[in-house]
């Protein structure tokens, strides 16, 4: 019997388990920083701070509320176009490569907001143009860049990926308030611009594209094209479709429904960082359970929370029942990216990720931009959003049912396991 040389099975077993290691930490740095582009990127800045632009743009320049409302329309317009194109340049080019490139560019399309005239045509292209200069920062890239480091974690990286939204819900408001309050809203935009800017040091050191990404694991899956002929596809648009509706009923009108429930305006206001916060908490709570339970069945139970919130706000809840609204509302919109991230890859594998993603994301930002508009012309014709609400009841029933059809995973660790 040949015996094998002392010491180098474990120096090969050690060495391997240096490089997991080594790997691992690499990959948990590279998921802290996309957390970080995520909390200054335009996804939050874009869509948080731009409410507090609103009435000092109105004093100085005399505009409508409508008027400069419009703007935020156009930003989510444009975010349904950029998304598929995004999602074909990261799968592509890789998300760091577009993170380098667009943060600088964001960032300076939002200081040269400080030259702002008194021209609302100037104002509404502006909004074309800043979303268009964060092409490589909104969400898919940073997902991109962290699905390819992970497997067996997938959901809880995903779930801190996606954390550093809720956080920035949190906290670009309360700075965009401060640096209006203190500076002026033309300081104020040089200021966020800076603070966008920051996070390119944070990028440059942390962001790494998996050495795996053109391995066997991350190649393997359905193109675009091949997606569209599976059932799981087509049950994500319809369901993200409908949750696009949910979400931006309830987003946008917040503030309004509880005053009009009868909370007070100061009260009414504070509750949706309440909201953010639960936000952050639902998206590390549902990265984790993903990696143990079907995220079929996990957005559906939350659904079902979503129905019950919408039916106390139907009613008019008092200030108790309108934090529990406030906190399964955050369940299901801290829950519905973890779980797009999540079920990419378990149903269509990593091949096409950025395309696939773009597609279903873009259609979850039209029924957005339709819904906002919906329910504000329903509140104004009825002079009620109980109506609305009832509505979203029903939309959040047929969503939990679609989602619960959605059936066993075909990819898993890797593998595909069904065809």
């Amino acid at each position: 019997m040949t015996l094998a040389q002392p010491g180098l099975p474990e120096r090969g077993l050690d060495a391997a388990a240096s490089q997991s290691a080594a790997e691992q930490a690499t990959g948990w740095k590279t998921v802290l920083a996309c957390a970080a582009g995520l909390t200054f990127g335009p996804s939050v800045i874009t869509v948080f701070g731009f409410g507090a632009f609103i009435n000092p743009l109105d004093r100085e320049f005399g505009w409508s509320v409508s008027s400069i409302s419009l703007g935020a329309t156009i930003v989510a317009i444009m975010i349904m176009i950029l998304a598929p194109l995004q999602g074909l340049l990261v799968d592509r080019f890789g998300g760091r490569r577009l993170v380098l490139w667009s943060i600088p560019a964001f960032g300076l399309s939002l200081c040269s907001m400080y030259f702002l005239p008194n021209n609302l045509l100037v104002f509404y292209l502006a909004w074309v143009v800043i979303p268009l200069c964060g092409l490589g920062i909104w969400p898919i890239s940073y997902l991109r860049l962290t699905a390819g480091w992970f497997d067996k974690n997938l959901g809880l990286a995903f779930g801190v990926t996606n954390a550093g939204i809720g956080v920035g819900a949190v906290v670009v408001p309360l700075l965009t308030a401060f640096f209006i309050s203190r500076y002026g809203w033309r300081e104020a935009f040089v200021c966020l611009g800076v603070v966008a800017l920051l996070v390119w040091p944070i990028a440059f050191l942390f962001l790494k594209e998996s050495g795996r990404q053109a391995s066997p694991m991350n190649m393997q899956g359905d193109t675009l094209a091949e997606a569209t002929r599976t059932r799981p596809f087509w049950i994500a648009v319809a369901g993200f479709f409908l949750l696009g509706i949910f979400s931006a009923s309830i987003l946008v009108h917040h503030v309004r429904i509880l005053i009009d429930a009868g909370i007070p305006p100061a009260t009414a206001t504070v509750l949706p960082a309440a909201l953010g916060a639960s936000l952050v908490v639902a998206r590390l709570l549902t990265g984790w359970l993903l990696d143990r339970f079907p995220a079929s069945w996990l957005m559906a139970i939350f659904l079902v929370g979503g129905a019950v919130a919408a039916g106390l706000y139907s009613r008019g809840p008092d200030l108790p029942l309108a934090i529990l609204s406030a906190a399964l509302v955050g369940l299901v919109v801290g829950a519905e990216f973890d779980v797009l991230s999540y079920i990419i890859p378990r149903y269509h594998g990593r091949k096409s990720f950025g395309r696939i993603y773009g597609v279903i994301f873009a259609v979850f930002q039209f029924a957005s931009a339709i819904a906002a508009f919906a329910v504000g012309y329903s509140r104004s014709q009825l002079g009620s959003y109980a109506p609305a609400m009832m509505v979203l009841v029903g939309v959040c029933v047929v969503c939990a049912l679609l989602f619960t059809q959605l059936g066993a995973y075909r990819f898993v660790a890797g593998e595909r396991t069904a065809k």
